[in-house]
């Protein structure tokens, strides 16, 4: 990158399949200034390499609005991060989508149940069946149409399409039937897969959240206030306000609340959250201090010169975020499959429905059109690399392991020798009695 070239990273909010990512990475590709753009499923995040005099945020934000998803930035009216507005926006969504996983789920099981008699000892009027039916097609599954009109409107098919034709196939077909223009209604089938995706949908968001618990325990590092000394009084603030050359003081037992260097006094630091080493580190004037390390002994006062994203702890998060957020080599071959995925099985419904129809099966050739169209999913393809990488990044972050990137996890079974630093790191560095002769 040139000295007018940045990289951003920001979440995404809305995506449902790896297609979608890849429809988000054209459109942010496609703004002026952007020369480099890649949204990873997984983590559901966007990073972009732009030229920092022609893009804005609210262009990039411009660039996936438009396709039917959410950007998130900074809010310049309050203090929270894009993460912590990314997760807010995610919790309200998952409510709605608990809310439609319930309706919808009462709605196709009664659905289901009147319309096999035999089975189940009753039936539903047909016309009770398309009341119900229509509820679960048009407002639980109204992110299916959403989704396949932003994609048709930028020539691209994703998962979304797959099921909004599938299922308004069913429900269509039902609808002639009831009108006597054929035989056989689907609408149980239309009804139970909207219901089936959207639970799914709940439980992949659901499992998606825990994903991000690495971080909120190292930020969860983090002090929430710091003694600032002003005009010769100490103040306690929050640590969103303290700026770069405020003096601090840090008592016994309490957080480093930034980087920084001594000014006046000593003590003994834990720095075991950073460097593994178990035993405190003394310090004194003109030593440098880690923000969110825990002071033993003395109490100090310290120069703050590194605070906000500039700290130690915040760039050990970006590189957490990085690394969950990179692609593995191996990754390439799976989004380049899903890519084609779509579209292939579409080709592949219609000439299913075209061959069963030529041997006189029109009944039968509609319900495989239906199977195809629904059965086949390219998520799993797509979700399962990031999905293996953030878990990998995560648990190794809340060990203490920092792994730099996707690539080097892939590479990892090929480690034949590791070398510790043993004292202090994986021993204790305290002597104790194994035996007594």
């Amino acid at each position: 990158m040139n000295n007018m070239t940045i990289k951003k990273s920001f979440p995404i909010v809305g995506m449902h399949c790896a297609s979608c990512a890849k429809l988000i990475e054209r459109s942010l590709s496609k703004v002026p200034g952007v020369t480099g753009a890649s949204v990873n499923y997984g983590s559901e995040s966007a990073t972009v390499e732009v030229d920092e005099n022609k893009v804005k945020d609210k262009d990039l934000e411009s660039a996936v609005t438009n396709i039917g998803y959410k950007a998130v930035f900074a809010d310049t009216n309050s203090n929270k991060t894009p993460d912590e507005i990314k997760e807010e926006t995610k919790e309200k969504e998952v409510k709605k989508l608990k809310v439609k996983v319930i309706v919808s789920g009462i709605l196709a099981s009664i659905i289901f149940l009147g319309s096999f008699p035999e089975l189940f000892g009753f039936s539903l009027n047909p016309f009770i069946l398309l009341a119900l039916a229509t509820p679960v097609q048009f407002w639980a599954g109204r992110e299916f149409y959403l989704a396949t009109w932003s994609g048709l409107k930028n020539r691209a098919a994703s998962m979304d399409t797959l099921i909004a034709i599938g299922t308004t196939a069913a429900y269509g077909y039902s609808i002639t039937s009831l009108l006597g223009l054929s035989k056989g209604m689907y609408f149980d089938t239309a009804a139970v897969i909207v219901a089936l995706i959207l639970l799914g949908r709940f439980l992949e968001a659901k499992a998606k959240s825990h994903t991000s618990d690495a971080i909120k325990k190292l930020l969860g590092l983090q002090a929430k206030t710091a003694r600032v000394i002003r005009d010769g009084n100490e103040i306690d603030i929050p640590l969103a306000d303290v700026e770069a050359g405020d003096l601090l003081r840090v008592r016994p037992g309490e957080k480093v609340p930034v980087d920084g260097v001594i000014s006046e006094g000593e003590s003994s630091i834990d720095e075991s959250m950073i460097t593994g080493e178990s035993i405190p580190v003394d310090k004194s004037v003109g030593m440098n201090v880690i923000g969110s390390t825990i002071n033993r002994t003395g109490s100090f006062i310290f120069k703050a010169t590194k605070v906000g994203q500039e700290t130690m702890l915040a760039r050990i998060v970006d590189m957490v975020k990085d690394a969950q957020s990179s692609r593995a080599p191996i990754q390439r071959l799976a989004d380049l499959i899903s890519s084609y995925f779509v579209p292939i099985v579409l080709m592949l419904a219609v000439a299913t429905f075209v061959v069963w129809y030529a041997f006189g099966f029109p009944v039968a050739a509609f319900v495989n059109l239906v199977a195809v169209l629904i059965i086949a999913c390219p998520c799993a393809m797509g979700l399962a690399t990031p999905t293996a990488v953030m878990v990998g990044t995560g648990k190794g972050a809340e060990r203490g392991i920092l792994i730099k990137d996707a690539s080097s996890l892939e590479t990892a079974h090929k480690i034949k020798t590791i070398i510790f630093d043993k004292t202090g790191t994986l021993t204790q560095g305290k002597p104790v009695v194994t035996d007594v002769t």
